[in-house]
Parts: C-alpha cells; structure tokens; sequence
C-alpha cells in the first residue's frame, strides 16, 4: 500500500520528519520502503486492520498526537426499501445498502484538495464521480463498497452461492467463465457482481450516473479468497476482503460516502 508522506504530515499537530516516522512505522512492525517522498507498505496478511490509510494512522498514534477523526454525515438517513434476499448469509452476515441521487449539475469537475491528491499523488485515474468516492473510501477507512446504477436494477437483487458454469461480463468489459463455487449477486437472474470482487458492465456507473444503489458488505474470507487469482482480475477490493474487513463500520462508511 502506498501513502503519500503529505498525507500523514497534514494529520501531525505538530511537523515530523519524513525519516522519523518511517523509523517509527518500523518500530511498528510496518516494512516499508520510501519512493519520492511516498511510503510503499508490505503489510502483512494479518494486518487487514492497516490497509487503509486511518488504519496506519491509527497504528501511528501510538507515539505522536495527530488527528485520524474524519467528518461525516450526521443528520438522520431514512430508512430504504429495498427488494433484497439474502441467501448466503454464512459468506455475508452483515450487509447494508445506501440510495443516492444527486442533481447532474452537482459534480463538480474539481474535488475537494484531499480527495484530489488521493488521484495527484498516488497517481489514480478518475473513472467517474461515484466510483472515484468508492475508491477512495476503500483507501481511507479499508472498507470497499460496490456502486450500481440505480436506473440498470428494476427488480430484486439476490446474492446467492452459485455452482453452475455462467458467463459474467466485469466492469472492465472482460468477459470471464464462472466454474465450481462462487458468490455472486443477481437481478432477473442476470450476474451483476462477482462478490468481493468485482461488478458487472451492465450496472455500472458512468459519467452520466446521478442516481445509485452502495453496497456495504463484510464476506467471510473464505469466499473470496483466490477468486481475482483464479478469474485473473485485480481487485483491490478482493485483496481487503480476502484479509478480512470489519463487520461493524458499514454505517460510519456509507455516512462518509454522503459527506464527500
């Protein structure tokens, strides 16, 4: 995982050299090397709870005084109907889904300056409004959310255990053949996601989206494990699920995802 320097600098209450908090990431057990002023993190399996960049900041407090709160939105979100059937809760005991629509002439072109570096710095493409949040939420807090064009799902969506060979177009527009077990999600029997993995061409959003469907979901790592392998598809997401995900932040993610 890469993190920009400025990025833990802009959290300090008080200016850290470069060096000394690389030493201290050692201390941390947090091999690393140092690219252009951007740590390169080689973080262990058993250290899902770091990647993500308040997961290292969290680690980090342990010895300075810095600020890893973030804002989120506080007012109350009503309750959404949605036509949802769960039939593998043993691979996903914890879902929630958020709805929301936005007018067209409220994307900005220009983000907000931290939301900006995350693609300046690092080097991120921009896709489209609602993925480049999902993205970077899944970089802030670890946890990976899925968007669908709302408009593209006008039946119920079932995540269910599939053992049957089917076709499943990404998002990428590769086309990949499904073999053995997988987790996956439909509507009118249709794949629309690969779970924990990756989402179809035919709910994506695009520039044009202005009104979408976030999934929040924990997978058990079991399911998830060796499929972006198996079906050759690099998955950010699939790498975070794979190491496990925490259970319980689905509100306070999908409330960021509201403020940005």
């Amino acid at each position: 995982m890469k993190v920009p320097y400025k990025f833990i600098f802009d959290r300090l209450k008080e200016p850290i050299s470069i060096d000394e908090i690389s030493d201290k990431f050692f201390q941390l057990g947090h091999e690393h090397t140092i690219d252009d002023d951007v740590f390169d993190f080689e973080l262990t399996p058993n250290r899902g709870d770091c990647i993500s960049l308040n997961g290292l900041l969290r680690d980090l407090k342990s010895f300075y005084d810095l600020n890893n709160e973030f804002n989120i939105y506080n007012k109350p979100i009503p309750d959404l109907e949605i036509n949802f059937s769960n039939k593998a809760v043993r691979y996903c005991p914890h879902i929630s889904f958020l709805k929301i629509e936005i007018n067209k002439n409220s994307i900005k072109k220009n983000y907000k300056d931290y939301l900006n570096d995350y693609f300046l710095l690092l080097g991120n493409k921009k896709i489209n409004f609602f993925t480049d949040i999902s993205n970077y939420i899944s970089y802030e807090l670890g946890q990976p959310t899925h968007c669908y064009d709302s408009t593209k799902i006008n039946d119920e969506i079932v995540l269910e255990i599939s053992e049957s060979e089917e076709t499943f177009t990404t998002l990428l527009d590769n086309k990949i053949e499904l073999s053995d077990k997988n987790l996956i999600f439909k509507s009118k029997n249709e794949i629309i996601n690969l779970a924990g993995i990756m989402g179809s061409k035919s709910t994506m959003c695009d520039e044009n989206t202005i009104s979408v469907i976030i999934e929040c979901a924990y997978f058990n790592p079991e399911a998830i494990i060796g499929k972006s392998l198996k079906y050759d598809l690099q998955s950010d997401a699939a790498h975070k699920f794979e190491r496990s995900t925490d259970p319980m932040c689905h509100e306070i993610v999908l409330r960021r995802f509201v403020q940005i």
